[in-house]
Formats: C-alpha cells, structure tokens, sequence
C-alpha cells in the first residue's frame, strides 16, 4: 500500500553573524558621516562679580562704545548708522587710543609679562545693543567684525613686539596681547524695546 514519506526538515537559517554585520555597518557609517557644524560664537563667560565691585561697575562715558543692532539689521554706533568695515575701524581706533584723546578711553600704566610697563584702555566697554527683532545673521555679522578688529590690534602689536604675527605666538605671548588688548563686549536689549513679547 501507501508508504509514508519520510518528512525532511528544512534546516533554519543561521542568524548569528546578522547582529555582527549590523554592528560593523552601523560603526561604519558612524565613522564615514561627515556632520554639519553650525555658526556659532566661542566665548568664555566671566566669573561672577565679587559684590564688593558692583557698586564700582559704573563705566564713563569715554570709556563705552555703543553698538547697537535694529529691528531691521541696520547697524549703528554712537546712534550714526555705520557699515561694517566702519565699524571695525572704528573699534580698533577706539581701543587702541593711540594718542590719549579725551573723548576715547583712558589709559592706565599696567605691568605685563613680556611686554613690560604699558599704558593701556583695560576699562573700556563695546556695549552692543540688540533689538529682539535683529536677525541672527547681523548679530554673527557685527561680532565677527568686533572680534576682527581685537584680532587686527592683537597681530600688529605681535609684529612691532615679538617679530611675528598673532597666530604664531606662544599662549604665553597670547596672554601678554590680551592683556594689552583685553576683550569687553557687553550685551543688552536696547532700552524700551525689548521686554517680554
């Protein structure tokens, strides 16, 4: 009569190198992606006020420069509109102070390593004025330029005193620049135009 088959059992697939092979593609595109890096601004945040020096934070006139970004991106200093290459110009007359005028920041005679006894604008102030409305991009724009006008002040001054440009120099070297031409920027909202929205 009817002989019974032998059923045969169809072996299942061996899955044991599928975690492995998942685990090396995905390490692989980890280390094969380049990611996009986003604009930004570095900046190193001070330490907090001693409260025996706020009440000696008032700033002179002389010693501030107002910069101020409106609704619209348009920028201005000392309330003249001004463009962007003015504005650096601008900046490093007015830190670099070179003949003690009356109207741009005092000088004080500072100690500095490397560089010896200086007279100096260490208690000058950019205050930079942004309005809530300003794009993001004037606001990079305007620092960007600020921070190229230090920088400019900062590789002359290597150059007449070291004989090399900023970039060269030892972080010591660097120290002694930015003390010469310390960087201070501080920013507001401009009064009566911000607040809460």
């Amino acid at each position: 009569m009817f002989k019974k088959r032998k059923r045969h059992l169809v072996p299942a697939l061996n899955t044991t190198s599928t975690s492995d092979i998942s685990f090396m593609l995905l390490i692989f595109f980890l280390v094969t992606t380049s990611i996009d890096s986003e604009k930004g601004l570095v900046r190193r945040l001070p330490p907090p006020p001693d409260h025996t020096e706020q009440a000696e934070m008032m700033v002179k006139q002389r010693n501030t420069l107002r910069v101020a970004i409106g609704d619209g991106g348009e920028l201005t200093c000392e309330e003249q509109a001004i463009t962007l290459s003015e504005l650096k110009t601008r900046v490093e007359t007015f830190v670099e102070n070179r003949d003690n005028a009356p109207g741009l920041p005092e000088k004080r005679i500072r100690e500095i390593p490397l560089l010896g006894r200086c007279a100096v604008t260490d208690g000058h102030v950019i205050a930079l004025e942004v309005s809530r409305k300003a794009n993001y991009d004037a606001y990079f724009h305007v620092q960007e330029t600020i921070i190229a006008a230090y920088n400019s002040l900062r590789d002359r001054l290597a150059r007449n005193r070291f004989g090399h440009p900023y970039q060269e120099c030892s972080p010591e070297e660097r120290d002694a620049l930015a003390r010469y031409y310390p960087q201070r920027i501080s920013e507001t909202e401009p009064e009566g135009k911000g607040g809460t929205p």
